[in-house]
């Protein structure tokens, strides 16, 4: 408990100062900013798993605070930052094998798995402080959603990946022994299961998209409780199972 403790500190430490630098520049004035805290989701969930997580959104709350950020938006950054990381880790633990324990991100099949689970990652991120500005009638969801969007999956994406390449081999590596030929399993993910899951990434991290682009004037308060109420009960129910 102790070594978890430890860990979870630094790990909030590290969130919360990417989460203050991206603030720096915004993307969406009053809003968000660059979403370089988004790097760090999909790795702290792979690698952390709830502590993780856990970390990243008291990361994102606190960092929310200290840089003057809007009040109301301490919720939600909170929650878009658990989201982004404990997604990823539970769909991974539902579908990984024991002689497959970690992604390893070392040929096609697994760098595709990789690819799918930042995408989900990336989606409450962008989606969370999107419907939180027209919410609280800061700026209106179609007019924040694609720049958020676009910011938080180029960071979860690409980020996500260097950091994660960079940071797996060393938590998980045997002593004098090459990971990928310890855990190596062909038949845990597979490719038809990687396929199937990127159509629904995409489906749902574009659909919202669209809708911005094709009804810019339909959005209303009834659609953003609608969407916040369906994320918080994906929630509710991923952390009881």
């Amino acid at each position: 408990m102790g070594e978890r403790v430890k860990t979870g500190v630094v790990l909030f430490l590290l969130y919360g100062l990417l989460f203050a630098l991206s603030q720096l520049v915004q993307v969406v004035p009053g809003l968000s900013g660059l979403r370089l805290q988004a790097m760090l989701s999909v790795p702290y969930g792979l690698i952390f798993g709830r502590t993780g997580a856990i970390a990243a959104a008291l990361g994102a709350a606190a960092a929310m605070a200290v840089t003057g950020g809007n009040p109301n938006f301490i919720p939600i950054e909170f929650l878009g930052a658990l989201l982004s990381a404990y997604l990823p880790f539970r769909i991974w633990q539902g579908m990984r094998s024991p002689q497959e324990p970690y992604l390893c991100v070392e040929d096609q099949r697994t760098g595709t798995m990789y690819f799918i689970l930042s995408l989900i990652g990336a989606i409450p991120m962008a989606v969370f402080p999107a419907v939180g500005g027209d919410l609280y009638q800061v700026v209106p969801f179609p007019a924040s959603y694609p720049r958020i969007f676009l910011a938080s999956l180029v960071c979860t994406v690409v980020g996500g990946f260097l950091v994660y390449s960079q940071a797996a081999p060393r938590m998980f590596r045997g002593a004098r022994e090459a990971l990928w030929n310890r855990i190596r399993d062909t038949k845990g993910t597979t490719r038809s299961m990687a396929v199937a899951m990127l159509r629904i990434t995409l489906t749902g991290g574009f659909l919202g998209l669209g809708l911005a682009f094709i009804f810019p004037n339909e959005f209303e308060l009834l659609v953003v409780e609608y969407v916040m109420g369906i994320f918080a009960a994906l929630l509710f129910i991923l952390t009881a199972v």
